[in-house]
């Protein structure tokens, strides 16, 4: 209609003159470059969002394995004080674990365990709100881009998936780690507990 009404001989007349048509391609082709650009910038963000998502998977994994070895960690210093001051004290390893060492040595595995719950707690929360920002994400996205692209685009949910197993599978292998942890020490007490 603009390249129209520029290329109007008179006002009162509707004669076109020049070359209006060369005016209208060369005006769409202006258009279709700038959209195109515009997907291209959709895209290239929608590549960076999950780029991030796969970044907060992996920072999700990362804490509950810090928190693993901070408890591993604080046994191993706190079992291997406690045979040191007794050997120390009697010279030997016999009765290195006396009823208050074994009592205090429980309560710490009982503490552990419940830090061993809080870990999973927090790391199901965040996995909850890992799956929600993805929810998000994907509606927000399909204002701008049909659900045919959008799946295309996000190669059917594939990363997504692959994110959400590879959080899973850290979370059931360190969990089973942590409990047999927390089992080897409770037996490690038990023993140096009866060797009298």
């Amino acid at each position: 209609r603009n390249i129209l009404s520029l290329h109007l001989d008179r006002k009162d007349n509707l004669t076109l003159e020049g070359a209006p048509l060369f005016s209208i391609l060369s005006n769409y082709e202006i258009y279709r470059k700038q959209n195109i650009k515009q997907y291209v910038e959709i895209r290239n963000k929608l590549s960076d969002h999950l780029l991030d998502l796969k970044d907060k998977a992996d920072k999700i994994v990362d804490n509950f394995a810090s928190d693993f070895k901070k408890s591993i960690f604080a046994f191993v210093s706190f079992f291997a004080s406690i045979v040191v001051v007794q050997v120390l004290r009697n010279g030997d390893f016999v009765n290195v674990f006396s009823i208050d060492a074994t009592l205090l040595s429980i309560a710490f595995l009982i503490i552990a365990y419940l830090f061993f719950i809080a870990s999973r707690w927090e790391l199901s929360q965040q996995y909850q709100r890992y799956e929600e920002m993805y929810r998000n994400l994907k509606l927000r996205q399909k204002d701008l881009l049909n659900d045919d692209d959008l799946k295309r685009i996000l190669n059917n949910d594939a990363d997504y998936n692959a994110n959400i197993k590879y959080i899973q599978e850290k979370k059931k292998k360190y969990s089973h780690l942590w409990i047999n942890t927390i089992i080897v020490f409770l037996l490690f007490v038990a023993i140096l507990c009866f060797i009298r």
